[in-house]
């Protein structure tokens, strides 16, 4: 015994210098974080068109216009997420045309936040300091982690609060797991199905110790947290499931599984299930509408999907109430994904922001169980560096990638389609297209978009024809004053039988990028946002205007 406490002696000072050591370097991992993006925005101004959508519906509520996508319109909840809304809506009450600066400064500093908190989830469930490393540098830096909250959208501070709500499941204080639920409610609807998974672990839990007291705390501060704006939604929109779900619901609505054979069934889940967790690797999204692999980004995907899979057996085994949480959330998300068949890349951020810590979790067990403990701290630091390696060896491609696209694609092709339609259109026309954010914010007139995330009668529309699922179908039911339309639409179209694109309509003015500046994109293949053609509806007395080149 005397030995032993002897060791502890001997041993201490240099133990606590570890400990102190492996504090510095998660304080500098979360100021990296927070500086990255910080760097990010002042460099490349980034912004998202879904960003706009909602900006416009918090400077239309801080001018007395209401919470709306169109002043003087219905109150359409055309925006998904209560927390995507509210702090812009601060920026806006504080000063006319901060929100969405406001947005990005909040999700400058939940990246760092995340960071940190990603970190003590490592050190709670016992992971090796090199894979805890790894761990919250990929939330630092990986590029997608940055890219859509620091464009204005909420994901960075959606991952901070699910984060949060996973640590509170540690020490299990009811009002702290309350909390984080709700705030979880706040961030994304989605993460009801978050919400459940809890909601079930802890009343077995509580069914089973014949106490149900600590749920019922749990659940009143959920309710506490995300009952006001519940009451809110469904006293000002008339229901609290948000417009944009419903759109999604019935524009989209594809069941790509049904009559598919086992082959490419096979084939089909496995290449959604790496388009899921492809962001574990190397990639760039940055075009939206694509997934495009970087250097090595295939491999290293593939295997840390295959770490997911078994850090999900791992926790599992272990049974921990944290470790089955996390890996119950895993599952669930990549079920929910993969079955609903349209999935845009900024739904899977806090999914791969959670399946990085379970990877986590396979890579530290197999390194205890294959190699010796005098490799294990070698291989992990090895490991860690050259997987942040080859995140870091693509920055300044993405960084300059996504400068290019706001320059010359969203500021010179897309805003200027807005502006457009803003100087020509009296305020009583309407303007149909897809995009919705860069058209409907700087033209400020109402849009029948697609799939109808602001516009309730295009809901309809789709609810009510269920073999009509397209962009011109829509069009041509709606007939609206002018038509913002890609290249490839328009020919789709005309090919397709809508003889009237060309008959009662005429195009008046187009914006393309320039091809010299193409070549300045990264995979511009992938940008289907190159090129509009703007329509307008002939007269009926068939008059008609020279178009107005561009």
């Amino acid at each position: 015994m005397m030995k032993l406490v002897g060791a502890k002696q001997f041993w201490g000072p240099w133990l606590r210098r570890v400990s102190t050591w492996e504090s510095v370097v998660t304080i500098a991992v979360a100021v990296l974080a927070v500086a990255v993006r910080l760097f990010f925005w002042y460099y490349t101004r980034r912004t998202w068109e879904d960003a706009l959508i909602t900006l416009q519906h918090a400077e239309n509520a801080a001018r007395g216009l209401g919470l709306t996508h169109v002043p003087g319109g219905p109150h359409v909840h055309g925006f998904t997420s209560p927390i995507s809304v509210l702090i812009p809506l601060l920026g806006e009450l504080a000063h006319p045309g901060f929100g969405l600066a406001m947005m990005r400064i909040a999700s400058a500093v939940c990246g760092g936040i995340t960071v940190w908190i990603a970190m003590q989830i490592s050190r709670r469930l016992g992971l090796a300091f090199p894979i805890s490393l790894l761990i919250g540098g990929h939330l630092a830096i990986e590029h997608q982690q940055i890219l859509f909250g620091m464009a204005g959208m909420e994901s960075q501070v959606a991952v901070t609060i699910l984060l949060f709500s996973i640590y509170t499941l540690f020490d299990l204080k009811p009002l702290k797991v309350g909390v984080g639920l709700g705030l979880c409610m706040l961030a994304r609807p989605d993460f009801v199905l978050w919400v459940a998974i809890v909601i079930g672990l802890l009343g077995w839990r509580c069914w089973k110790d014949h106490d149900l007291r600590p749920l019922g705390t749990i659940s009143l501060a959920l309710l506490l947290v995300y009952g006001p704006w519940l009451a809110f939604a469904t006293w000002y929109f008339g229901s609290p499931i948000p417009n944009t779900i419903l759109a999604k619901a019935w524009g989209y609505g594809s069941r790509w599984y049904v009559g598919l054979s086992a082959s490419p069934l096979i084939w089909e889940i496995l290449g959604r299930t790496l388009k899921i967790f492809a962001t574990l690797g190397p990639v760039y999204e940055g075009n939206g509408a694509t997934l495009s692999y970087l250097t090595f980004g295939i491999p290293i995907s593939f295997f840390m999907t295959l770490f997911v899979v078994l850090g999900i057996a791992v926790a599992v085994t272990r049974k921990g109430l944290p470790l089955i949480a996390i890996a119950g959330f895993a599952l669930v998300y990549f079920l929910y994904f993969l079955l609903i068949g349209h999935v845009f890349p900024w739904y899977c951020v806090p999914l791969v922001a959670v399946a990085v810590i379970i990877a986590g979790i396979g890579l530290d067990a197999l390194l205890r169980d294959c190699f010796a403990e005098r490799w294990r701290a070698i291989l992990g630091y090895a490991l860690a560096v050259a997987y942040l390696g080859s995140f870091v060896a693509v920055t300044a491609e993405t960084f300059r990638a996504e400068r290019n696209v706001q320059v010359f694609v969203e500021d010179g092709v897309r805003k200027q389609a807005g502006l457009y339609l803003a100087g020509v259109m009296r305020p009583d026309e309407t303007v149909g297209s897809e995009p919705l954010g860069y058209v409907g914010y700087y033209s400020r007139h109402v849009v029948f978009d697609y799939p109808g995330l602001c516009n309730r009668q295009v809901v309809r529309f789709f609810r009510d024809h269920p073999t009509k699922r397209s962009l011109i179908d829509m069009l041509a039911y709606f007939r609206p004053d002018y038509i913002v339309l890609r290249p490839f639409e328009y020919l789709s179209g005309l090919n397709n039988g809508h003889s009237w694109l060309s008959s009662d309509y005429q195009q008046v003015a187009v914006f393309r990028i320039p091809d010299d500046k193409r070549a300045l994109l990264l995979f511009p293949e992938g940008n289907i946002d190159l090129e509009f053609y703007v329509l307008k509806r002939k007269s009926s007395s068939g008059e008609e205007h020279s178009p107005a080149p561009h």
